[in-house]
């Protein structure tokens, strides 16, 4: 029952984070009006690589809509392949003690479920209603909609990477050197002696380092295929050598023709970019009744560019942090709004940054031939590090990247001690 004091919570974008934060609202502020709006029509395609981990399964697990999953692809399997021809293979689900069962989920199909949980829940949802900007009026925010100007409590910007939420807040975009950009197609694949159905394949190109590539499988052979790279190394493959995204993506296809891969019936070829997390985008302004989440914030994992367990994560820690304040006594809304803002923030920093940087560090590192070779070898060699690059690509994992890195440098030792007695040999 919405009372005519209750909050009324206004969050732009219908995505993953936008459904899933108006689901957790309802349910940590009952007594909320929550208004969702969207400028497309669902359902509608956006581009994405399509693998939803075990992180993002978890967050839907705790909202009671895991029961979405049941319709969608389940990989056993992950492939991760580097320099030198090295593969690491690991069946799952459970590896080392981990659950890191996973879906390939097609967003055209996902994000119209998603968004009729949210309506379920209790959300007022309107499609095909742009976000036109807002004006901040007594700790709050006037928004004009087509049927008149609304005042909300909270706006909630979940409205992607080119979010028109940050633009109003003044928010500035992360700079080039903190985003990749990505082609995804779908298709066919085969191997006459590789299991392609049942496996996540990622693939590092010893050529064209820092792309990485992927194959995520669908249901009668089809496959989500794509690339993703640094937007700066892209402007620096198109000033050396003329190449453009798509040339890079039909490298990547060669690539997989070259390993015994049949590819055919390629479609739906699109591109996005992703501002990754490395560059520690603001989530609020100081005076505006507004925060940001997900692809908005740039909460997008620099790994593996996976941006939908990390937005949906966010949306639920804000409503839990809101929630808590509520049940607490403690009003949040109008001048008490930004303390109650800052410490969702700050919670949230606690809960992600450590796992931003490794993963950041850990990309960095795969742009090397040498390094991207060592941490092939080093994950193929352990179950424990397979889990733990799992974890790293899809979901919360932090510590794990550190033993990685030991693991790294044991398989670099061998290396070193051959190359020591290469060296006295021919002294």
């Amino acid at each position: 029952m919405v009372g005519d004091n209750a909050p009324r919570i206004l969050v732009v974008g219908g995505g993953p984070t936008g459904a899933a934060t108006a689901v957790a609202v309802r349910r940590e502020l009952p007594g909320a009006h929550v208004t969702v709006i969207d400028k497309a029509t669902f359902p509608r395609d956006k581009t994405c690589g399509d693998g939803l981990g075990p992180g993002a399964r978890r967050v839907l697990d705790g909202l009671g809509l895991s029961g979405l999953l049941d319709r969608f692809h389940m990989p056993m399997s992950v492939a991760i392949s580097g320099p030198g021809g090295v593969e690491a293979f690991a069946r799952g689900p459970f590896m080392d003690g981990h659950d890191l069962a996973g879906y390939v989920t097609p967003r055209l199909v996902l994000d119209d479920l998603l968004l009729g949980a949210a309506r379920d829940a209790g959300a007022e949802v309107r499609e095909g209603v742009a976000f036109p900007g807002m004006t901040p009026v007594a700790g709050a925010e006037l928004v004009p909609l087509p049927d008149g100007d609304a005042t909300f409590d909270l706006v909630i910007g979940a409205d992607g990477a080119y979010s028109a939420v940050r633009r109003t807040l003044g928010v500035e975009r992360p700079p080039m050197r903190h985003t990749h950009v990505a082609m995804r197609a779908y298709g066919t694949v085969t191997h006459p002696e590789k299991p392609v159905s049942d496996t996540l394949r990622f693939d590092f190109l010893e050529s064209l380092l820092p792309v990485y590539g992927w194959v995520f499988p669908l249901p009668g052979d089809r496959a989500n295929i794509g690339v993703g790279l640094p937007v700066e190394h892209l402007r620096r493959q198109t000033e050396r050598h003329g190449r453009t995204l798509r040339d890079l993506f039909d490298l990547y296809v060669e690539d997989l023709r070259r390993r015994g891969f049949e590819v055919s019936g390629l479609e739906g070829i699109a591109t996005h970019q992703l501002p990754h997390a490395a560059a520690r985008t603001p989530m609020t302004a100081p005076g505006r009744a507004a925060v940001l989440l997900g692809d908005a914030a740039a909460t997008i994992n620099p790994l593996s560019g996976e941006g939908i367990f990390y937005g949906m994560a966010a949306g639920v820690q804000l409503a839990e942090h809101l929630g808590a304040l509520d049940r607490a006594g403690q009003h949040w809304r109008g001048e008490r709004l930004p303390a109650a803002l800052a410490g969702f923030e700050r919670a949230h920093q606690r809960r992600f940054a450590r796992h931003y940087r490794e993963c950041y560090l850990a990309q960095r590192l795969m742009s090397s031939r040498l390094w991207a070779g060592i941490a092939t070898r080093a994950v193929a060699a352990s179950d424990e590090a397979m889990a733990h690059v799992a974890l790293m690509l899809f979901d919360e994992q932090s510590a794990g990247s550190r033993g990685l890195l030991r693991l790294a440098g044991s398989s670099l030792r061998p290396l070193l001690r051959g190359r020591e007695r290469v060296a006295r040999a021919g002294r």
